[in-house]
């Protein structure tokens, strides 16, 4: 029997084994090759406005997955081989030498990765199409062009040699473990107990501390301290992730046998002892999936709440659906023309005379930076009635304003704590008056081009017109809702056709919510990939240690019956010793996860979703996602349960 022979015979008597291993890896290079066919897919890549951000987040994901997939690789064929430790030594007690040895699994690493690279590349060809239209679904708001069937030969090719190159790696590095072995301990492999992992109060309590902290830093509501904290919030919180899993949960589990009533109860005497001999080889393996369970839950609650709050942000910022201001006479008639050239209703319709102010002031600053000069301070001025109904008539979250007489209510488009406190209490002093800013709203509405508004009480306003504080600039702006403004490609088109250029400026809901769909739709569309790749590969590697373990352990479950436990017990003993195995990294992840979404929210999200109490916003979406990653957990949780009961019967 050569070994080529041997090699296939060992495949089809580990196919078991095999089977989750060969699933995880084919998704992995289906994943691989469908980025990669997605980069060369021209249709594709024209369809995007900025074609290398396209490209660039499309890679940086694929390098992404290959440092997952060596991760993964490394991980499972190493247990792979400790799991074969009796099969090896028998080849070696018959006379095969290390090397032979290294080439079979070599072999055996060869044959399994060539056939999950047909598997995967063929799902992936097959599904090309699909995916592609996915992508454009979720990233253009009005895609209409056709998406033809095609199959990339650059791109199986690229595919090919990436996951061989791989393949290769792992097959070689088999020779390096198989000459860390010695016979004897091939032999005594299945016999050599673990031992129990006591753990330290020590550990326990500076790893709390650790992630703690990390969650302390998380949570600061300064989106500039978040920042520059970014990276010791990471490694805080990976850094105690693993020492609490290396000495922290297995004292937790020796404070449970302590305790008598609790832990002196068949079925969890039975898996609490079971599980504690096993956490010295499981606990980095469990530490790792609760560190990237973080990353797969918080990269799909990110990419969903982002993709979710599109419209609404979009409105947020734009306010209507178009709005343009100055530039040449008759431009408003083409305007009127296109909307009926194109059957949209006009929803509403406005023009409000464009005012400034230059009042005199101190500068406004805090210990960071200078907002406002007093050499720099042109604001747009409204009256309280004008931009009231400039807001009535706006697609946003914002309530009418009472501003009292005598007061000023100052608004920009991106006010933050720290500038608001710094505006609140100056004073406008004016020709003949002066008044106190005190209220401040972070809010684009009404700019048309500027950044400083100023609402007045209609009676101050009126003063200062006649005092001369407030000008005209003699151009009006002009803002629109209509039906169909984020769907209609053409209507856009032929706006932006007539406004370039002429207008003093414009700007389209359709333009904000087009080029923030392609980014978030892509981002959410890498975010539900990668979040797919990161559960099957974490999944599959606890499948592999506990069917392996189960190996292990079915001799002890057989003396168990033997003394009376029945099957009812037995499946207690099975769910109460796996359970934790999953549920621990899972529940750590999500924990994480809400960490990082706060995070998030203060650097990002607070700025999008223009609600009180953003981040409860937030969580909403994410929960929904945290739901559905953990019923996909919990769907390999039951297969893993099933062949471990498999196996110890």
């Amino acid at each position: 029997m050569n070994l080529y022979t041997l090699a296939l015979r060992n495949i089809k008597l580990n196919s078991k084994k095999y089977l989750m291993y060969f699933f995880s890896l084919s998704f992995s290079v289906f994943t691989t090759y469908t980025f990669i066919a997605l980069i060369h897919n021209e249709t594709v890549r024209n369809a995007f406005t900025y074609s290398d951000r396209y490209q660039a987040l499309l890679l940086s994901f694929g390098v992404i997955i290959m440092v997952f997939v060596l991760f993964f690789l490394i991980s499972s064929n190493t247990s792979f081989i400790k799991a074969r430790k009796k099969e090896i030594s028998t080849y070696s007690l018959f006379g095969m030498t290390d090397v032979k040895i290294g080439k079979l699994l070599f072999i055996e690493t060869m044959m399994v990765g060539i056939a999950t690279l047909a598997v995967g590349i063929g799902t992936g060809i097959f599904f090309s199409k699909l995916v592609a239209m996915v992508l454009l679904d979720l990233s253009l708001a009005s895609y209409t062009g056709h998406i033809s069937f095609a199959i990339d030969p650059m791109s199986i090719f690229i595919t090919i040699v990436v996951f061989l190159v791989i393949f290769s790696i792992m097959g070689l590095s088999g020779f390096r473990i198989i000459h860390q072995f010695e016979l004897v301990d091939l032999f005594k492999a299945e016999k050599k107990s673990e031992g129990v992992a006591k753990g330290s109060y020590g550990l326990l309590i500076f790893s709390f501390l650790v992630v703690g902290l990390g969650y302390y830093l998380a949570a600061i509501n300064d989106a500039n301290q978040v920042v520059t904290y970014a990276f010791l919030i990471i490694t805080l919180v990976v850094v105690g992730t693993y020492l609490f899993f290396w000495g922290g949960l297995p004292k937790v589990f020796s404070l449970i046998k302590r305790d008598q009533t609790l832990y002196y109860k068949g079925a969890r005497l039975i898996s609490t002892a079971s599980f504690s001999h096993q956490m010295t080889t499981i606990s980095s393996l469990m530490a790792t999936i609760a560190v990237l369970s973080a990353v797969a839950t918080t990269a799909i609650a990110t990419g969903y709440t982002l993709y979710s709050n599109i419209e609404e942000n979009t409105y947020e910022i734009i306010g209507y659906d178009m709005y343009f201001y100055g530039g040449e006479e008759g431009l408003l008639e083409q305007v009127n023309a296109s909307f009926n050239e194109h059957d949209a209703t006009v929803i509403d319709a406005y023009s409000v005379e464009m005012f400034q102010t230059a009042p005199k002031m101190q500068n406004v600053f805090d210990e960071s930076r200078t907002y406002i000069t007093s050499e720099d301070n042109y604001f747009r001025v409204y009256s309280e009635t004008e931009f009231n109904q400039l807001i009535l008539l706006s697609q946003t979250r914002l309530q009418p304003l009472n501003v009292k007489e005598g007061t000023v209510t100052y608004t920009h488009p991106s006010l933050l704590s720290d500038m608001e406190q710094a505006i609140l209490g100056h004073e406008l002093h004016f020709s003949e008056n002066t008044m106190e800013i005190t209220a401040a709203l972070a809010t684009g509405l009404g700019t048309f081009g500027g950044l400083h508004n100023l609402i007045l009480h209609d009676d101050d306003f009126q003063v200062l017109r006649q005092t001369g504080d407030v000008l005209s600039t003699d151009n009006f702006a002009h803002v629109f809702n209509y039906t169909n403004a984020l769907t209609s490609s053409t209507l856009n088109e032929r706006l932006s056709t007539i406004l370039a250029g002429n207008a003093g400026s414009y700007r389209t809901a359709y333009n904000h919510y087009s080029e923030t769909m392609e980014v978030f739709g892509l981002v959410c569309f890498i975010g539900f990939f990668m979040s797919g790749v990161f559960i099957l590969m974490t999944a599959s590697l606890l499948y592999f240690k506990q069917v392996m373990a189960a190996e292990e352990e079915k001799h002890q479950y057989k003396m168990l019956r033997k003394i009376g436990m029945n099957e009812e017990v037995e499946k207690k003993v099975i769910t109460q010793r796996l359970l934790p195995v999953f549920l621990i990294p899972l529940l750590i992840g999500i924990l994480h996860s809400i960490f990082a979404m706060k995070a998030a929210d203060t650097i990002v999200f607070t700025h999008m979703i223009t609600v009180n109490h953003s981040y409860l916003t937030v969580l909403g979406f994410s929960a929904i996602m945290y739901v559905a990653y953990a019923i996909v957990y919990g769907v390999f949780y039951y297969i893993t349960k099933a062949q471990y009961s498999r196996i110890v019967r």
